[in-house]
């Protein structure tokens, strides 16, 4: 993939951010982008640029985009989100590429997982509805201490599973309690659905606020007797695909088990089933990351009509610390015409 054209198709399709217009400091110069004159690694650099003397404001190519506080290429970016798409382990990444560090790809990773939490927050969509069934549960996540003993070192996870459509939700809470699992339940499911949990004390007010609330006793049987469609096997499945796949066996900190739950969460919902899950995630970054232009409000900005920039690559390990918007994504957006 040659750098020039991918850095064209980031500008083009709205991943990288047109500055182009009247300059939003002095309200006199044109915004225009500017070749700086260095080369690394073989790409050019280049950046925004005002061009009247007594203002001269320089604006960074990757200005309110995802690939914003990095001195990583952005076409080293896109391979790291490929592999986070397509679920290359991170230790294949790192042998193939050998530019990038360990911690480098834990980081960007990390920013991956946070769209997918951002995107969840976003939408909000409640999962059941009328004459749906959501099964709810709570299961403990972590490793016997020492092996030894049947006591549990980890966290507490409240989740639910549509039965039609196999939408689920997943919070890790602190307490089993009814003033915790509640307001999830209630945050999380639509209050026309009919709720199946097995007979734990902080749930028998849940009639009070869904359609229906069906039980099952699992100390005594694990479907009821009496109606063989009343049990909780499908979010019970869940938390053993969970536990097997979705959470890493070693080295996962408590606080990073929600961006995980999240990660799983958008995979099912918007990117399994698409034409292509990479288009898919990129539309999600787009609505994460929205770009803003340098243009006054009153003024409309020159249209561009040159080919996009080159990002220069760095060596630097990326920031921590990134920047979020909420905003519906550019409606050319469609990412259909452009070879992955």
């Amino acid at each position: 993939m040659a750098t020039n054209n991918f850095s064209d198709y980031l500008y083009f399709k709205g991943l990288l951010g047109d500055f182009s217009g009247v300059c939003s400091r002095c309200n006199i110069g044109e915004v225009t982008k500017k070749y700086d004159g260095k080369s690394r690694n073989g790409e050019n650099t280049y950046f925004w640029r005002c061009n009247y003397h007594k203002c001269r404001k320089k604006i960074s190519l990757k200005r309110d985009s995802f690939f914003e506080k990095s001195q990583l290429s952005c076409q080293d970016v896109f391979i790291l989100i490929c592999g986070f798409v397509y679920k290359f382990p991170q230790y294949t990444i790192h042998q193939t590429y050998k530019k990038f560090a360990s911690h480098t790809l834990v980081d960007w990773y990390n920013f991956c997982r946070d769209v997918c939490s951002d995107i969840l927050l976003i939408d909000n969509k409640k999962i059941g509805g009328p004459g749906h069934v959501v099964e709810i549960d709570e299961s403990k996540f972590g490793k016997r201490k020492y092996d030894r003993g049947d006591k549990v070192d980890g966290v507490w996870v409240f989740g639910g599973i549509d039965r039609q459509t196999r939408e689920t939700f997943f919070q890790v809470v602190k307490h089993r309690s009814a003033e915790t699992l509640i307001p999830i339940l209630v945050e999380f499911v639509h209050p026309e659905t009919t709720i199946i949990s097995d007979c734990w004390k902080a749930y028998k007010n849940i009639k009070n606020q869904f359609f229906q609330h069906l039980t099952v006793n699992h100390s005594i049987h694990f479907v009821n007797p009496e109606d063989r469609s009343v049990h909780t096997n499908s979010i019970e499945s869940q938390w053993h695909v969970l536990k097997r796949t979705v959470i890493p066996a070693f080295g996962t900190r408590k606080h990073m088990y929600d961006s995980y739950f999240s990660n799983y969460c958008v995979r099912k919902r918007y990117l399994e089933g698409s034409e292509c899950q990479l288009k898919a995630f990129l539309k999600l970054i787009n609505r994460v990351y929205p770009l803003k232009t340098c243009q006054t409000p009153s003024t409309t900005a020159a249209t561009h009509t040159s080919p996009g920039p080159s990002i220069s690559p760095g060596p630097s390990r990326p920031s921590k610390v990134r920047k979020k918007i909420v905003s519906a994504p550019p409606e050319d957006s469609d990412f259909s015409d452009y070879e992955y």
